[in-house]
């Protein structure tokens, strides 16, 4: 028997498309249009910030490489008290079961943690864990990046209408042009929204292609450097 995990936790609900580009309640044609805008934008969030939004049941498993003796890094690890096993015999049975005392979680300040440290001392006498780089290392708990309430962070969710909206609106401009009725001229498709990119800066994780993008992006989030895509 085949099981599926339980579908993603959306960043907002189509409803809230629909009204954002007046849609009325009574027409229905384009819901399968709408949804798919949210679903494409969804995508590119989880893949520009390097991340996914949102906690996850508890008992959701995640298998990372150790990156040093004492380190493995991991994203967005909600649970103080993970199970942790370490492939000790390289057929990834995951043989070894580590105690609480031979590790810790960092940063010190998580949930969410990034790093899973061996500790150099454990107590109760039990022996310290040194891996081999690119052993691979067991994690089951909760994962996933929410805000204090544990709810999708409100830039996510805005973020999320916005392209959804883009992505939406992109079949009245199949060449990547866009024409203006006002100025009676045809502009170019921005390729980055500035504003999604500048709701997505704060949680961009270190090294994903939002932080890279971003970067490069400051100079121009208040909306210099070119013609903008703006839906009206």
């Amino acid at each position: 028997m085949t099981t599926y995990p339980p579908p993603a936790t959306p960043y907002v609900v189509e409803e809230e498309l629909r009204q954002l580009l007046d849609i009325p309640t009574t027409d229905d044609a384009n819901d399968v249009d709408t949804q798919r805008a949210l679903d494409a934008g969804r995508a590119w969030i989880d893949w520009f910030t390097g991340r996914t939004f949102g906690l996850s049941a508890t008992g959701v498993v995640r298998v990372y490489p150790a990156v040093d003796a004492d380190a493995v890094d991991v994203v967005d690890l909600q649970s103080t008290a993970p199970t942790v096993k370490v492939d000790t015999n390289g057929d990834r049975t995951f043989a070894t079961t580590l105690a609480a005392a031979q590790y810790a979680l960092e940063p010190a300040d998580g949930p969410p943690f990034r790093t899973l440290r061996a500790w150099p001392v454990p107590a109760g006498g039990l022996q310290p864990v040194v891996f081999e780089v690119g052993q691979l290392v067991q994690v089951t708990g909760q994962w996933g990046y929410a805000d204090v309430r544990g709810r999708i962070p409100a830039n996510v969710a805005q973020a999320n209408l916005l392209l959804g909206a883009r992505f939406y609106k992109r079949r009245e401009a199949p060449f990547g042009t866009v024409q203006s009725a006002q100025l009676d001229v045809f502009q170019t498709i921005a390729e980055h929204d500035p504003d999604v990119v500048a709701l997505l800066l704060p949680v961009s994780r270190p090294g994903s292609p939002g932080a890279a993008v971003a970067a490069e992006q400051l100079p121009h989030l208040s909306g210099a450097g070119g013609p903008l895509w703006v839906l009206v």
